[in-house]
């Protein structure tokens, strides 16, 4: 016999009560362990890392293991359940890099900072002038890595092979800009971003206006980077320039002061006569012509000044003490100003001098 309906539906009802009983219960039970927090309320941040290559049951496991999430396996579930967003044909769609987590997030949060791809980057601000080992310095204070990681890459000789780096440094060739770096990039791949950069800025048309100067890249990033560091004033590139290059064309010595700075170890900051006189590859007081290398790693104004020389007859430049100069197409002009310009101070500065052909 089947039950009166009046007692079938109170059956059904009780049945279905009991039903969303369990169900809520159960939702209840695994959100308290699979789906919470693990520590409701907290704030704090900690860094957590995705390596390049990493699957998606590496990324859940890591996670697992460094305590963000109370399961790897609940993760997962909902990172599959998120659909192309994160996998695709069984693959991780998330990017890899250094993401701020906290213990109290929950995991639909955390998976949403991957969606998002809310990496953490550091910025590498190179200047114009920079040299490689102040360089190196820079790479060290974004955190990414050591000093002896940063020195390695930019000293990596196999590196420079590859990028066709015609010198066995590279210094000149590291374009200075500002950069933005996540924690798995290493040391050699900071380096080659700014390898790269170089030479997307050096452009063809800087190549064919080199050729019409009878110049070589690598002449033109040595020049600029002598442009770089004896400029004082940005508007005043081209009028060094045409001094450098009016000097060479008539096979006159550069004697610029920052090349005898770069080719003496340990530089106290104190430039003497003896330092001038001290042959060394770099000393263009005792040596005619371009030094071997770039002294600096020059940026595109000085690169544009090398390039692009002012049209005059200057042989000479000596600093006024504001960072302009005076510029001066004979010696006798020259000796005048330093003079008024330089012999007035206390001490002589002997890198604003040049001497006597």
């Amino acid at each position: 016999m089947k039950p009166p309906s009046a007692l079938r539906t109170a059956l059904i009802v009780i049945y279905l009560s009991a039903l969303g009983l369990g169900v809520g219960l159960s939702y209840l039970w695994l959100d308290g362990r699979f789906f919470s927090p693990i520590a409701p309320g907290d704030t704090a941040k900690s860094s957590f890392l995705i390596e390049r290559g990493w699957n998606l049951r590496t990324i859940t496991t890591a996670l697992e293991t460094q305590g963000f999430v109370r399961s790897g396996s609940a993760i997962w579930f909902l990172a599959r359940l998120k659909g192309e967003k994160l996998v695709v044909d069984g693959k991780s769609k998330i990017k890899s890099g250094e993401y701020e987590l906290s213990k109290g997030m929950t995991p639909t949060e955390i998976l949403q900072k991957f969606i998002d791809e809310e990496i953490v980057y550091h910025a590498l601000v190179i200047p114009e002038g920079a040299t490689v080992k102040e360089i190196a310095d820079l790479m060290v204070q974004t955190t990414l890595v050591t000093k002896e990681q940063a020195l390695a890459a930019l000293n990596d000789q196999a590196l420079m092979s590859k990028k066709l780096i015609p010198q066995s440094t590279l210094e000149g060739y590291l374009f200075p800009a500002k950069y933005s770096f996540t924690r798995p990039d290493t040391g050699e791949y900071m380096v080659s971003r700014m390898i790269d950069e170089a030479k997307t800025r050096f452009t063809q048309e800087m190549v064919v206006r080199a050729g019409e100067l009878n110049m070589s890249k690598g002449d033109v990033l040595i020049l600029a980077s002598m442009i770089e560091k004896e400029t004082g004033k940005g508007d005043e590139r081209p009028l060094i320039s045409s001094v450098f290059h009016n000097r060479l064309r008539i096979g006159m010595k550069l004697q610029s002061d920052p090349t005898v700075i770069y080719g003496i170890p340990n530089f106290d900051g104190n430039l003497t006569k003896e330092h001038l006189e001290t042959p060394t590859r770099y000393n263009t007081y005792t040596n005619k012509g371009l030094p071997p290398t770039p002294i600096c790693n020059p940026g595109l104004a000085s690169i544009m000044a090398a390039l692009y020389p002012a049209d005059t007859d200057y042989l000479y430049f000596v600093g006024k003490g504001d960072g302009s100069s005076v510029y001066s197409a004979n010696y006798r002009e020259h000796q005048k100003a330093v003079n008024q310009f330089q012999r007035k101070a206390k001490a002589i500065d002997p890198a604003q001098l040049f001497s006597e052909p």
